[in-house]
């Protein structure tokens, strides 16, 4: 009898809400909708291209490379071992870094930035300044890394996840917000920490800076970054929709509470138990996925390995000693390189975005023109390899006025590069897991990096002990063997994206 009355009685309360009670539970779930998901996506995408417009202080070892050789004697392995570090730091935690993005949340990775940056400037500095020894460099290098790629990453997934339906824009933005980075660092550091004793810039007040500045950046993102979705939104809406009548109606359950809903919902979460779910351990058990990222670390890596020898390069232009820096600039041409990766970014992202092929069964009108994500890919490669290949002609040794069509192919293509290959992990194996996924490739360049970096130096120390400049090298003799290896090598991994693309992806119907 007990039984008989309670169901009454439940009723009966759901029935007795009161007009105002239902209007002002409304008002609020639609204010919830309509105000606070919005802004609070608005809050993340502003803080996320904040992350991203600061992070990238590593960039610029290579104007930090000729000091390193001049006032602490470093040989040119020793300042590649600093710089490849750097790569090693930023780059194999990522996986972990990307873990974090996604079952934790990105604040909390942009809070560790934070933790890494401002210790690891700090002993930079005084390592720096007191000439302590060699390991102490290697050593901040290393935590400087990890902190570049977890306030980049933090913010490049909150992008990817907060805005689903245009993963091309999603990815270029924050990863041209990188390429900027170092363009205003650069040109910031130079004019306000630049002086004239011989010495091109101040590096115990450059890392001073970069230890605060980077801290606060971090401490903001830890605040902004969260994931709201379009799914998220959708779901809020047709919550509030749901909730305007639900309170009249008999407790009788929904689809969602039972059946296919619940079962689904429980099915998901038996995927999502340990460290490696369902998708991930696809992910890492497809064949085609260690080949494409093959083809990213030799890319990548040749890439790098400019990057990181720009300042070394342009000193071996002219003899030691009577360098004329007016004429070919390190902290210029690390800019161009910023600039042309940014627009290139921004380029391949809005691309593959309008280009892209149509899904088999897409609703949508066809386009006139198509192009597959990989051509575009193949495309800005071969640009990079291009790049390469001329400096390994000699022609620019003999002409560093035209060093800027060096530093603008490689960078075109080392931006492009970085926008398409995660925009491509996205659309091959979703977006769920994108941030381990992309984690895991991305470890690849730091190995690509130390592979390339140290053919550069073992090349520049065995021509420079041929010299009699003390350990500093003059002539295309310095280099000019280790780039044309690199031009090769990416033009190797065009092969090996073709292939992937078209036996593997294509017969699958995968439409990338």
């Amino acid at each position: 009898m007990t039984e008989i009355r309670k169901e009454p009685d439940m009723k009966v309360r759901q029935l007795k809400r009161t007009e105002s009670d239902e209007e002002s539970e409304c008002s609020m779930d639609r204010g919830t909708v309509e105000v606070a998901p919005g802004a609070k996506r608005t809050l993340a995408f502003v803080c996320s291209m904040i992350n991203c417009l600061s992070a990238g202080s590593i960039l610029l070892v290579s104007l930090y490379a000729p000091i390193f050789q001049e006032k602490l004697h470093y040989s040119q392995v020793q300042v590649n071992a600093v710089s490849i570090a750097g790569e090693l730091g930023m780059y194999l935690p990522v996986p972990l870094f990307g873990y974090i993005c996604d079952r934790i949340g990105p604040g909390h990775l942009s809070l560790l930035s934070a933790i890494f940056f401002a210790p690891a400037y700090l002993l930079a500095a005084y390592a720096y300044t007191h000439e302590l020894p060699y390991y102490v460099m290697l050593t901040a290098f290393v935590f400087i890394g990890a902190g570049t790629s977890s306030m980049y990453f933090s913010g490049v997934t909150t992008c990817v996840k907060n805005f689903t339906g245009s993963r091309g824009l999603a990815l270029a933005l924050p990863i041209a917000a990188f390429g900027l980075s170092s363009l205003w660092e650069a040109q910031f550091i130079s004019r306000v920490f630049g002086r004239a004793d011989g010495h091109e810039l101040d590096l115990e007040k450059v890392f001073n800076f970069f230890a605060g500045f980077l801290l606060v950046v971090g401490v903001l993102g830890s605040i902004g970054l969260s994931v709201v979705s379009d799914e998220d939104l959708e779901d809020l809406k047709s919550d509030v929709e749901s909730s305007e009548t639900e309170g009249l109606l008999p407790n009788t359950g929904s689809s969602r509470a039972s059946g296919y809903g619940a079962v689904e919902v429980e099915h998901d979460e038996e995927k999502d138990d340990g460290i490696l779910n369902a998708e991930t351990k696809r992910f890492l058990f497809d064949r085609n996925m260690w080949y494409f990222a093959f083809g990213f670390f030799l890319v990548t890596g040749a890439g790098e390995a400019f990057i990181n020898n720009i300042g070394v390069i342009i000193q071996t232009f002219y003899p030691p000693g009577s360098a004329p820096h007016s004429v070919v600039s390190p902290t210029n041409h690390v800019s161009i390189v910023a600039l042309t990766s940014t627009i290139a970014r921004l380029i391949a992202g809005s691309l593959s975005d309008y280009l892209a092929p149509h899904f088999i069964g897409s609703t949508a009108a066809p386009k006139r023109f198509t192009c597959s994500r990989v051509s575009l890919l193949l495309g800005f490669a071969l640009i990079m390899s291009a790049g390469q290949l001329l400096l390994a002609t000699g022609i620019i040794a003999n002409n560093p006025q035209l060093f800027y069509l060096v530093s603008s192919t490689i960078g075109t293509g080392y931006g492009a590069v970085f926008t398409l290959a995660p925009t491509v992990v996205s659309v091959v194996w979703g977006t769920k897991n994108f941030g381990t996924n992309w984690g895991i490739i991305t470890v690849t360049p730091a190995l690509g990096a130390a592979l390339f970096g140290g053919i550069f130096a073992v090349g520049y120390d065995r021509a420079a002990k041929k010299q009699e400049w003390g350990g500093i090298c003059y002539g295309g003799t310095c280099y000019e063997t280790s780039y044309a290896l690199m031009g090769a090598s990416v033009i190797a991994a065009v092969g090996v994206w073709c292939a992937v693309w078209k036996m593997g992806w294509v017969r699958r119907g995968v439409c990338v």
